[in-house]
């Protein structure tokens, strides 16, 4: 049986990883703040013991060492590191506070916490269940606008920020760990609570398409900063 462990599991694209996965026969540990959700409530209903709901915030590094703990003897095929925050608002309304002459410090370290500090917690927690399996996958979710070629508008300094240091992040962990496929993934602009409601991609579809992409990675691919078909985003 194949396991993956996801962060931000209840909404957007943390949601449908779980539910796409679970439909793939996998079993899933779905993590959240929200442990309560309705969204996954149904998915427990369907599923049954398949899918493990844990309350989890990945700030809070011991509660992250305690699950780690809990699945010590788990081997796990697949970590989505995806909780992410643009802030208390998504796109483009998060620009009201993350421009050159507009900057909330404040929101600024708090997404710094969840979307880097967070992330680097939750992959070395369990590096290990990772390592405990063959070509197991970490992803950690980046963005296009964490691409410093791409980035030909300025503004959302902090969110831009944050994805370009989990990118380096994703790099480093590659050149350490032999024994994980360690990939920082572009989504596309999706139609999320972070995404906004402009957005372009449905969720369940970017998912469909990273599935797809996940499932061709080799080791050779670890480091690589790609989009959900698996093309390489540019630094």
């Amino acid at each position: 049986m194949t396991t993956a462990l996801i962060t931000g599991a209840n909404r957007g694209l943390g949601y449908e990883y779980t539910r796409q996965l679970l439909a793939r026969d996998w079993e899933v540990i779905a993590c959240t703040r929200k442990p309560d959700a309705d969204s996954l409530a149904a998915l427990s209903e369907q599923y049954g013991k398949r899918l493990r709901i844990r309350a989890l915030d990945v700030t809070d590094h011991v509660a992250v060492d305690g699950l780690s703990a809990e699945f010590a003897d788990l081997p796990l095929d697949l970590v989505v590191n995806n909780a992410g925050s643009t802030g208390p608002k998504g796109a483009p309304e998060c620009m009201e506070y993350s421009g050159l002459t507009n900057m909330d410090f404040a929101i600024w370290r708090d997404i710094l916490e969840i979307n880097v500090l967070g992330a680097f917690k939750v992959a070395t927690a369990f590096h290990a269940q990772l390592a405990a399996v063959d070509a197991g996958i970490l992803v950690n979710m980046s963005s296009d606008v964490g691409s410093c070629e791409r980035n030909t508008q300025g503004n959302l300094y902090s969110y831009r920020t944050t994805k370009a240091g989990l990118n380096i992040m994703t790099k480093g962990m590659a050149n350490e760990w032999q024994d994980v496929i360690a990939v920082a993934m572009a989504p596309g602009w999706c139609q999320t609570d972070l995404g906004g409601a402009g957005a372009e991609i449905p969720p369940a579809e970017s998912v469909h398409a990273q599935l797809d992409t996940l499932a061709r990675l080799t080791p050779e691919d670890s480091g690589r900063f790609i989009d959900r078909f698996g093309e390489t985003v540019p630094w």
